[in-house]
């Protein structure tokens, strides 16, 4: 943005010596001559028009300017309109590279935009995908918790009447294990048998 604004100060400062050329070549070129007092008769009628209209005189011929100083006017009035062209197109080449500033700065946010919004519905997606495979997940965990309670309670029960017999048959008395010392075991805390109740 610098660069444009000291670009356009430099055409600025150029435009004037170039204004400068041209008003020394109308008085001597005899195209530019007769193209400045041209320009300058009719500047002089319009604006002698407007000065009667609007300070309410009644229309009068109005008499043209001698050469010299419709060569001066006509001069000017190109140096001038030069200027102004320069400084136009200067205002409109900023306009313009504003507008493609903002639209370039725009499309950007759009872009990011556009690729926020991509990788937020692939997120999503990974997120639906993860908590369906953490509840299948939680199934299974609480199917083989449930299989092992059942596997345990069968093991005690199987083991628990082979221990029995065998106590039997050699003549003691059967070891009777509680329900609290069961589940201490279930939940995998140390057990003492010795200590359970008979």
């Amino acid at each position: 943005m610098s660069s444009f604004k000291i670009a356009s100060l430099v055409f600025r400062t150029l435009s004037k010596p170039v204004a400068n050329a041209l008003k020394q070549q109308a008085k001597s070129h005899d195209v530019f001559r007769s193209l400045c007092i041209n320009v300058a008769q009719v500047a002089h009628r319009t604006e002698m028009n407007w000065k009667m209209r609007v300070l309410g005189y009644k229309k009068e011929k109005i008499r043209p300017l001698n050469d010299a100083r419709a060569i001066d006017a006509g001069a000017n009035f190109l140096g001038e309109a030069f200027i102004f062209s320069v400084a136009v197109s200067l205002i409109f080449a900023e306009q313009i590279r504003s507008r493609s500033q903002a639209r370039r700065q725009r499309d950007a946010v759009d872009d990011r935009l556009d690729e926020l919004e991509l990788s937020s519905a692939q997120y999503r997606q990974e997120l639906d995908r993860l908590e369906t495979e953490r509840r299948l997940l939680r199934t299974e965990v609480d199917d083989l918790a449930s299989e092992t309670v059942t596997l345990s309670a069968i093991l005690m029960q199987v083991l628990g009447r082979d221990l029995d017999k065998r106590i039997v048959e050699q003549g003691r008395q059967p070891l009777k294990i509680d329900q609290d010392t069961v589940d201490r075991f279930l939940d995998g805390k140390a057990v003492d048998i010795t200590n359970s109740k008979k």
